[in-house]
């Protein structure tokens, strides 16, 4: 049994997060560490098993929103930006914004070892929440809430896909169009170790089809093959 005490702080947080859980024991549960196991009043559950269900509701759930946003991407592709989503940088930042650590329980042992603070246990009970979630209210909620809390990472996604994976999606697109991968020669690279400036010139279907510069030699291939999309029609977004 819960007492009223964290039934009043489990509500709050529902409210703030603006979702239903009905099962207040499953939400709890979620957000104890398993630490709590050796205080003597300590609860006989702990998030692990509901972490391992959220982290393939949370998958999916990106996966899904990236199917619809993102379209006719490679399987690859895909798998990058999926990677790039629900990882336990993005998801302990995700849970920080929402501010779920006061609500987090932890063993003494591990709350003086700032255990509240720790990305990995913050992402964990991201996850659990999740979890806890899609049992209780069902996949279309989960997606709703995953949709919501992660947008700002959407977004942030989107923009770096954009940005820097332009020899990826070239190569892709050789690939697709069942022609040799693009090549990628360094035609100019001056300056100082320091402040050096690469020129890249990528050749495809046997001809040079774009340069780029930058400051790196990995900056000018995505300058290079940004060009060559361009030339072959590609839209880029």
């Amino acid at each position: 049994m819960i007492d009223d005490a964290r039934t009043r702080e489990l509500r709050k947080l529902l409210q703030r997060l603006g979702i239903a859980i009905d099962n207040l024991e499953l939400l709890d549960r979620a957000l104890t560490h398993a630490s709590t196991a050796a205080e003597a009043a300590g609860p006989a559950y702990n998030y692990e098993s509901l972490e391992f269900l959220g982290d393939a509701a949370l998958g999916l759930a990106v996966s899904h929103h990236l199917f619809e946003e993102a379209p006719d991407r490679t399987p690859g592709e895909y798998s990058r930006m999926r990677a790039g989503l629900v990882n336990r940088k993005c998801l302990a930042r995700v849970a920080g914004e929402l501010d779920i650590a006061p609500t987090i329980r932890l063993g003494k042992g591990e709350e003086s070892a700032g255990g509240r603070k720790r990305a990995a246990l913050l992402a964990d009970c991201l996850e659990a929440l999740i979890g806890a979630l899609y049992l209780d209210q069902g996949w279309q909620a989960t997606q709703n809430f995953v949709k919501r809390v992660f947008r700002t990472e959407f977004e942030r996604e989107h923009r770096s896909d954009r940005v820097w994976d332009f020899k990826s999606r070239l190569q892709n697109h050789c690939q697709a169009e069942r022609i040799a991968l693009p090549r990628f020669v360094v035609v100019r690279s001056e300056g100082p170790d320091h402040q050096k400036e690469f020129e890249i010139e990528v050749w495809v279907r046997g001809e040079p089809a774009g340069r780029g510069k930058g400051s790196s030699k990995k900056e000018a291939e995505q300058n290079a093959a940004r060009m060559a999309l361009e030339r072959e029609g590609i839209h880029l977004g």
